[in-house]
C-alpha cells in the first residue's frame, strides 16, 4: 500500500530546521477515535506518557512498532506510563488500524500536521510524521527522545523500558 498521503505534498523545505530538543511537550489538539478534540497536555499532567509518532497506517514498520507496544502494554502500565501514537492518518484510517492490530492504547489523527509540526517531526514533502518517539513526565518535559532519520530505525521495547526505569514498587499488604 502506497502512502495515501503523498498526493498532498507540499514542497519540501530543507532551510526550515527541526527543533527536536524540545525540553517541553508542546501539546496541542488531535482528533481522537470518535473524532472529538483531545487535549494532548492533559495526558501527561499527572502520568508518564510515552508518545509515539509514526508515518501511517499504510507503513510495515509503524505497524510492527505498534503492534510490539501493544505486546509489551503491560510492562509499561507497571510502569505507570500511558502509552499514545499519532499520526497523519484520517480518524477512520486510525482506528482501522487501531483495530486491526487489537491495540490497547490510544492512537490519535493529526491530518493537518498541526501538531506533529509543533513537535518538529513533520515530513515536508510527504505530509506525514517522520517517526519518533518521545517520553514525556508528569508536568511535561521530555526525558527520552529519538527522532529517526529511516522508517525502521526506531527505539526497540527494551530500550524504552530501560529508559523508563523500573516499575513501580506496589505497597505491602498490611
Amino acid at each position: 500500500m502506497e502512502n495515501p498521503h503523498a498526493k498532498h505534498a507540499r514542497g519540501s523545505d530543507p532551510s526550515v530546521d527541526r527543533d527536536v530538543t524540545l525540553d517541553v511537550a508542546p501539546g496541542g489538539v488531535v482528533l481522537g477515535r470518535d473524532g472529538g478534540n483531545v487535549d494532548l497536555g492533559t495526558l501527561w499532567v499527572s502520568q508518564r506518557t510515552l508518545v509515539v509518532f509514526y508515518m501511517g497506517g499504510w507503513c510495515p514498520h509503524c505497524q510492527k512498532q505498534l503492534g510490539d507496544l501493544n505486546n509489551a502494554q503491560k510492562q509499561f502500565t507497571d510502569r505507570n506510563v500511558r502509552i499514545i501514537a499519532i499520526s497523519a492518518d484520517a480518524v477512520a484510517d486510525a482506528a482501522a488500524m487501531s483495530s486491526k492490530l487489537t491495540l490497547g492504547f490510544d492512537l490519535y489523527s493529526d491530518p493537518e500536521l498541526a501538531v506533529i509540526a509543533k513537535w518538529g517531526v513533520e515530513d515536508f514533502g510527504s505530509h506525514i510524521a517522520r517517526p519518533a518517539t518521545f517520553i514525556v513526565e508528569p508536568g511535561g518535559a521530555i526525558s527520552f527522545r529519538k527522532v529517526n532519520s529511516k522508517p525502521e530505525d526506531r527505539p526497540t521495547v527494551d530500550q524504552l523500558l530501560a529508559a523508563l526505569g523500573e516499575p513501580t514498587a506496589k505497597p505491602a499488604a498490611l
